[in-house]
């Protein structure tokens, strides 16, 4: 899970972090990374999954699809078409969660997603921190993820933008997450994709942590409730 790997992350020396990084990095691993368990698994939300409420919102943005084959019957997909079939060339918007089977089928051709497009591609690769990604998707790296698995001409660089981007907003997000005010934390977070605001809730859970453990608060031996009630009514009996 991610709050395993940003736990591991937050407890090693700084140069330790960039090792790991630079490691992940270098196996070009896709941006699912960030979210595995301690087993190297994936959790259910990077997989289709029928019963993620997450997986449910982000794929059902829409999509500009062509239809390469005419198909009857459907028709009212078109508004602009009278006739009860889709013919051929017809284009219509698609929720993103129909494209990989009727694009696997060679029945659509479709337009990914504008934000990753090579444009907008190319601005995260300038500086990516200043981005409103929030504004771009608020699932930007889980859509991305699933729309780079589409065999596209585009994956790899898809995928590379992706793990880039969020590497270099990862720095800045732990950053934040520990030394901002609370007004510079209404406005970050207002930028962040649902996985980062995740992200950098773990960091601020994180370092709590540690300032709790440097203050020895972590560490200290308190009486368990059951014991101090049984105290109290034991030395209630006894004064009576």
């Amino acid at each position: 899970m991610a709050a395993r790997f940003l736990e591991d992350y937050l407890s090693l020396n700084p140069w330790r972090k960039q090792i790991i990084l630079s490691n992940y990095y270098d196996r070009e691993m896709i941006i699912s990374f960030v979210a595995v368990d301690h087993f190297g698994r994936l959790p259910k939300r990077y997989t289709p999954n029928y019963f993620s409420i997450e997986d449910i919102v982000l794929q059902d943005v829409r999509v500009s699809c062509k239809f390469e084959v005419s198909v009857p019957k459907l028709g009212m997909l078109d508004q602009s078409a009278d006739d009860q079939d889709l013919k051929q060339g017809s284009k219509v918007e698609l929720p993103f969660w129909m494209v990989p089977t009727l694009h696997a089928k060679k029945v659509i051709t479709f337009e990914i997603p504008r934000h990753y497009k090579v444009n907008y591609r190319q601005i995260l690769q300038a500086d990516s921190i200043v981005v409103d990604l929030h504004k771009w998707g608020p699932y930007f790296y889980d859509l991305g993820h699933h729309v780079a698995n589409l065999d596209l001409k585009d994956s790899i660089d898809i995928k590379k933008s992706l793990v880039q981007t969020l590497l270099n907003r990862l720095r800045h997000i732990m950053d934040m997450s520990q030394h901002s005010t609370h007004h510079e934390t209404v406005h970050l977070i207002a930028n962040l994709d649902e996985l980062e605001r995740k992200l950098f809730a773990v960091g601020q859970l994180s370092y709590r942590s540690y300032k709790e453990w440097v203050r020895r608060e972590s560490s200290k031996i308190n009486t368990a409730a059951l014991v101090a009630s049984h105290r109290k009514r034991k030395f209630a009996e006894v004064t009576v």
